[in-house]
């Protein structure tokens, strides 16, 4: 794929993490995609966890990637074989644009052995039909996309972030901000 794709990142700071995964309706100045993953070998029907770490956009001239791009380079260059079947979990900031979509929908055509389910903190440009058709047709390739609530934040917090042993707080509005992207990304879905 892109030999100049970084390595993940083990974790981000707190101050990231509540910056740019806070589920509001309309983000200004968040212009970079956040994507935390989590990576499982399925062995006798059952989950063994394997790999975990955080991309985020490249925006340098030469990679010039978005996060799930980032991922998919980095899986199918260094982890990805076609002997293990595979369970991946993505929590992103922001739901993936159309061209994101198109490309995670072609790798998984391709890639029978891989499962993924998308839990995202916001719905990107929704309010637009290409932004919504690629939605619909990940969901269409049998990923299931959600909208992040309480538990899948505190996951993230004490998964993907230095949080130094402290707990996760949640911010005001998080769930009336859940309930109400739930709703909207419903609607596309349907």
């Amino acid at each position: 794929m892109n030999p100049h794709i970084r390595n993940p990142m083990e974790a981000m700071y707190p101050g990231t993490f509540y910056f740019h995964f806070k589920n509001l309706w309309e983000a200004d100045n968040r212009n970079e995609s956040w994507l935390c993953f989590a990576v499982e070998v399925i062995k006798h029907h059952s989950t063994v966890s394997w790999k975990r770490g955080v991309f985020r956009n490249q925006v340098d001239p030469e990679t010039h990637c978005h996060a799930e791009k980032c991922f998919l380079s980095w899986f199918c260059d260094n982890t990805l074989s076609p002997k293990k079947n595979y369970q991946v979990t993505w929590y992103t900031s922001w739901s993936p644009c159309p061209e994101c979509a198109r490309e995670v929908a072609k790798f998984l055509a391709r890639h029978s052995n891989v499962m993924l389910t998308i839990y995202t903190a916001r719905l990107y440009y929704s309010q637009y039909p290409n932004y919504q058709e690629g939605l619909r047709r990940l969901n269409e390739e049998g990923v299931p996309v959600e909208i992040m609530d309480y538990e899948d934040f505190k996951y993230c917090w004490e998964n993907f972030v230095y949080n130094g042993d402290e707990l996760f707080k949640p911010w005001k509005g998080l769930k009336y901000n859940f309930l109400f992207l739930d709703s909207k990304l419903q609607e596309i879905l349907e």
